[in-house]
């Protein structure tokens, strides 16, 4: 975790908002909390609590390697311990910056609907969530559930290899043959036994537009 400094504002869901859609827009601009570990180390005022602002453009994910630490949501007033999740460090870890910047908006725009509306990977998503909450117990549930405040963090692995698989795909208009390869490749990659995306999937629409 980088960039640490006092939150401009407070964390989203301390004050009552008129609308959803300021609420949510509110809670996308807000600040992370920092990790603990890398705070005490860096500041002589371990009592203060820091936060970072994510890079512009780029998914709300931040997590501290060393630590097992992670933020996604200011929801959450402190950073989650992610110790019992090691997928979600491992999946980091190994993530390469993306050729091109429209690569993790868009995996991300797959993997919501994914977890929304339990496809393909859902198993492993309860359990990660399961595992969170276990780890977590002091978690707030506010006005929004675990279920949604930790979406994001959720599905970062996933969204993290369609976002390197995005930058591999061929350039359109993709034959069956490439298609089906594609889709292939990506099943391993997940990994999952099978991948076959329904006509309304994103990822199926997103193969047959590319």
């Amino acid at each position: 975790m980088a960039n640490i400094g006092a939150p401009d504002t407070a964390p989203a869901g301390a004050h009552d908002t008129a609308t959803a859609g300021r609420h949510a827009l509110e809670t996308a601009l807000q600040p992370l909390p920092a990790c603990t570990a890398c705070t005490i180390g860096r500041s002589p005022h371990t009592a203060a609590s820091a936060w970072i602002h994510p890079s512009p453009g780029l998914p709300r994910i931040m997590i501290c390697t060393r630590h097992q630490q992670a933020s996604s949501d200011p929801r959450h007033p402190t950073p989650l311990d992610i110790r019992a999740v090691p997928e979600l460090t491992q999946a980091h870890l190994s993530a390469r910056r993306p050729a091109t910047p429209v690569s993790p908006s868009w995996a991300s725009t797959i993997t919501t609907p994914w977890y929304d509306h339990q496809q393909h990977v859902h198993e492993r998503r309860h359990t990660r969530l399961y595992q969170l909450r276990a780890t977590n117990p002091r978690m707030s549930p506010g006005p929004a559930s675990p279920a949604l405040t930790c979406r994001e963090l959720i599905t970062n692995p996933e969204t993290l290899t369609l976002t390197a698989a995005h930058d591999h795909l061929p350039p359109n208009p993709l034959t069956h043959a490439q298609q089906t390869t594609y889709l292939h490749q990506l099943t391993g990659r997940l990994p999952l036994p099978r991948l076959a995306p329904a006509d309304h999937d994103l990822l199926w629409k997103h193969l047959i537009t590319h």
